[in-house]
């Protein structure tokens, strides 16, 4: 008969040599088989990651997309949809980050733009001034806070149905962590440039209290930038053959290569009192602050679902000072695509259910002096202060007026509200109608102007929900952007080739605020660890992303939404039937 100790003792053995195996393995960054797998279809994640990148178009995704060796890698071979579309047409930071946290278009969240003329009021107002609630360290006379948000956020909708999960909210920008964390949030934090990491509250104590939790990251900020200039220098080599000079114009050149030449000085502005951070910085120590709040907070790591938003606003910044098809971008993508991959690394080695989603909160285009070098004959600018003179000469002609009626709304030449003569909004609302028509029909005369509407036009106005995202018209996209009080009174679109602004090389060379698709157009990129590769070509919009999310969640909208759940079994949404929220529109939408 044989003796089974010896057998049990050499079983007991093996089995402590596997365990010690998968410790020594985990330890490396190996990942068990059993939990490096597909998500399976159901298994709902501890830890949501919604990443936005700001003015990641889908042209920059495509168009470096062989390029990227990290993170941006890694979610490439994921679920990717390269042709996602904010289907609203004043396509502005503050306003994006509205709509991917909340699935409703900038006429439900009131957040046109970031920055509007308060037409109640008669100020112009920032997307966060809501007079309600203070931030940490900035003080802002309108307050700092998410209370000029209509509508309530994923964030919110987890709080509501879970009040055991946490939400936070990371970004190089005050306005894309606020919109993004949403009414209730654990903490939402944003880079100040200068310091570290702030944060808002119901008080200053609040927000002070908050901010512990960023304590460590704001202290290693400090010791990094006190002192000392962040030189800007190339990553990777490579980007060098994208080096160029531009005429201006206007008169100037422009030299693209690193470092950036300084920006030269502009009339009216203040001199900077010290050398600016270059756009990278923001993005590097934004991934050090959510790499931290994961592990401070343990987020993911109870039985609840937390989510962890991000904004990663660098990439915005290069477009606006030195355009996207330049050495510039091209360097600060290398660095955002390893900066990613530290996040996801430490993701998968958390070795909890984890999901990621990024998308961007508008696109963008390049600058139009490199545009023409490239072809594009009819890229241009649009001289805004003679467009505005020339408006307001028409309309007091037409309307007979004796005082200039038309002003922008804060600086912004495609928003024109209608003022009295003393600067506030115009209470005759016959008066204001007729100037509105006027400005509109002027406004088609000007080279460089593709449409124009007034407000009467525009509000109520609903899109043909027939029609696919890249197929609305411009007045639709508009539609989707205007809300009353807020809005101007007359919106103009300009030609997507033609920049409303005179170049200002590391300031601003180019924007992004209107309804073409060079700025709706943008990725929604989904990843689980062992998540199968799949291309979905077809176009979504962007609002569809926060009713999916929320469903992967195991939660529900505490509202409408103007987006649409989207059943993604591979990557564990499944969605449960939901009613139309959006009525058949008014014309044939072309």
């Amino acid at each position: 008969m044989v003796n089974p100790a010896p057998i049990r003792a050499e079983v007991a053995m093996a089995f402590r040599l596997v365990a010690m195996l998968v410790v020594m393995l985990a330890g490396a960054g190996f990942i068990p088989p059993s939990q490096a797998g597909p998500p399976k279809d159901g298994v709902q994640p501890r830890l949501i990651v919604l990443i936005s990148i700001d003015q990641f178009s889908a042209d920059l995704f495509n168009g470096y997309r062989d390029q990227f060796r990290g993170g941006l890698k890694t979610l490439a071979h994921g679920i990717v949809y390269a042709n996602a579309f904010h289907t609203h047409g004043i396509t502005e930071t503050c306003a994006g980050h509205a709509v991917i946290a909340t699935g409703r278009h900038p006429n439900a969240t009131g957040i046109v733009a970031n920055q509007w003329f308060d037409q109640k009021d008669s100020v112009d107002r920032y997307c966060t001034d809501d007079g309600v609630h203070v931030a940490a360290r900035t003080i802002r006379k309108s307050g700092t806070g998410p209370g000029l948000l209509e509508v309530a956020t994923l964030g919110d909708w987890l709080k509501a149905a879970s009040p055991a999960s946490r939400v936070y909210s990371v970004a190089g920008k005050d306005r894309s962590a606020i919109m993004m964390g949403g009414h209730q949030p654990d903490g939402a934090f944003w880079f100040d440039g200068k310091q570290g990491f702030d944060s808002w509250g119901t008080s200053v104590e609040a927000a002070r209290q908050r901010l512990r939790s960023l304590e460590k990251v704001n202290e290693a900020v400090f010791r990094r930038i006190a002192g000392r200039e962040i030189r800007w220098l190339y990553h990777r080599k490579a980007c060098r053959t994208l080096e160029a000079s531009f005429p201006l114009d206007g008169g100037g050149v422009f030299h693209a290569h690193l470092p950036p030449d300084p920006p030269a000085p502009v009339s009216g502005r203040p001199e900077a009192s010290g050398p600016a951070l270059p756009p990278w910085f923001y993005d590097s120590v934004t991934i050090d602050a959510a790499l931290s709040l994961i592990e401070t907070e343990r987020l993911g790591r109870a039985s609840a679902t937390d989510l962890l938003a991000v904004g990663l606003s660098g990439t915005d910044m290069v477009g606006h000072a030195y355009g996207t098809q330049g050495p510039e971008m091209c360097d600060h993508l290398v660095r955002l695509d390893e900066g990613i991959g530290r996040l996801l690394r430490r993701l998968e080695a958390l070795r909890i259910p984890v999901a990621v989603a990024v998308t961007a909160d508008h696109g963008g285009s390049d600058i139009p002096e490199r545009l023409k070098r490239r072809g594009y004959t009819g890229a241009g600018r649009i001289d805004a202060a003679d467009l505005l003179g020339t408006l307001n000469v028409a309309v007091r002609g037409a309307v007979g007026v004796d005082w200039n009626t038309l002003k922008p709304a804060f600086f912004d030449p495609t928003q024109l509200v209608i003022v009295d003569a003393g600067g506030k909004a115009l209470g005759d609302a016959a008066l204001k109608q007729r100037i509105a028509d006027a400005a509109a029909q002027y406004a088609l005369d000007h080279p460089g102007i593709a449409g124009a509407w007034t407000g009467k036009q525009l509000q109520g106005r609903k899109p043909d929900p027939r029609f696919l995202p890249d197929q609305l018209s411009f007045a639709d996209r508009m539609a989707l952007s205007f809300y009353a009080q807020r809005s101007g009174d007359v919106l103009l679109a300009t030609d997507p080739l033609k920049v409303p602004a005179p170049p200002f090389p590391g300031l601003f060379m180019t924007g992004h605020s209107g309804p073409s698709d060079f700025n709706r157009r943008v990725p929604i990129l989904l990843w689980r660890p062992g998540i199968a590769h799949q291309e979905r070509a077809l176009p979504i919009s962007v609002v569809d992303l926060a009713p999916t999310l929320a469903a992967l969640a195991g939660v529900s909208p505490s509202g409408d939404v103007d987006g649409r759940c989207i059943d993604i079994a591979e990557f564990g949404v499944r969605c449960t039937p939901q009613r139309e929220t959006v009525a058949a529109g008014e014309g044939d939408g072309r």
